[in-house]
């Protein structure tokens, strides 16, 4: 009984998590999209890749190369750019073809390199590259596009340490918007069986959709909880309501760590709680098959 209640508790609290996680991605996502958070992120990784701290160099000319230019929208500077067509563009900037068309070797490129009006930490990477690369000019492009990959894996960090820090915050405050307090819907589950079971049929029916949800999807199920089954999320006027604002330092103290669990499990992401969700939904499951095979034994008998 007791581990039976522990799990529907789980799952109606994974639930939860996961709707408020995804409204939050909903956020960063527009918030990102609006401010080019990603294009500017790429930016930075490419000064920083090129040596060209104040953007005015071999970075600006990279990103005003024709097969650069046009991957972002127009007047934006693009947000991915394939590693194939940087090192295409890198080597057409730094030891371009003159005169009519021919076919070049790599000792050609690398003649042209050195003699580049560039600087010279990015002439020293490219003559490193040719050099590894023996006579093969293939290979020596795709000494380029690794060397263009590794270091877009770290700028993909930088980003996704951003996007964390972003995703915290949109927690915090749609949390505290929300007075989705852990400890207080906990305690309510606990203590009532048909809100308990409401949320669990819930939990289980969300957890057989593969797509996620919008924000408007999101929000009717958030209200669909609070108005019909009776979650405590949201906050009351009414003194002495258990959602209304605390009037005393004790249930300041609960409230606010009540908060703060439903925040740092916010922040966890979507994924993470879909994953949760479908795991206790699955154990919930198996557990029940033990019952149907009883069941079954004393129907033959």
């Amino acid at each position: 009984m007791f581990g039976s209640l522990v799990l529907e508790i789980s799952m109606s609290l994974a639930l939860i998590y996961l709707l408020l996680a995804l409204l939050c991605s909903i956020l960063n996502e527009w918030v990102a999209g609006h401010l080019n958070l990603r294009a500017n992120n790429l930016w930075d990784g490419m000064r920083n890749l090129l040596y060209d701290s104040e953007g005015t160099g071999l970075a600006r000319q990279l990103y005003d190369h024709a097969l650069v230019k046009n991957l972002g929208r127009p007047g934006k500077r693009p947000s991915y750019v394939p590693s194939r067509t940087f090192a295409l563009a890198l080597l057409d900037l730094v030891a371009p073809v003159e005169g009519a068309t021919t076919t070049r070797t790599l000792q050609d490129i690398r003649k042209k390199v050195s003699e580049a009006d560039t600087n010279t930490e990015v002439k020293q990477v490219l003559l490193t590259l040719i050099d590894d690369a023996g006579d093969d000019l293939k290979t020596a492009r795709e000494n380029v596009e690794r060397w263009y990959d590794d270091a877009m894996d770290r700028v993909s960090g930088w980003y996704k340490r951003k996007a964390q820090l972003l995703i915290f915050a949109w927690a915090l405050l749609v949390t505290c918007a929300v007075n989705a307090d852990t400890i207080l819907i906990a305690n309510t589950l606990a203590r009532d069986t048909t809100l308990r079971a409401s949320m669990v049929a819930m939990a289980e029916s969300t957890a057989k959709e593969a797509q996620p949800k919008n924000a408007k999807e999101i929000a009717g199920q958030l209200k669909q909880m609070t108005d019909e089954i009776g979650l405590p999320i949201g906050w009351s006027r009414q003194p002495q309501h258990p959602q209304a604002v605390p009037d005393n330092t004790g249930d300041w103290v609960l409230k606010i760590m009540g908060l703060l669990l439903t925040t740092g499990a916010v922040s966890l992401g979507a994924p993470f709680w879909f994953d949760v969700l479908n795991k206790l939904v699955n154990i919930r499951s198996s557990g029940k098959q033990p019952a149907k095979s009883q069941q079954s034994e004393k129907v033959q008998q």
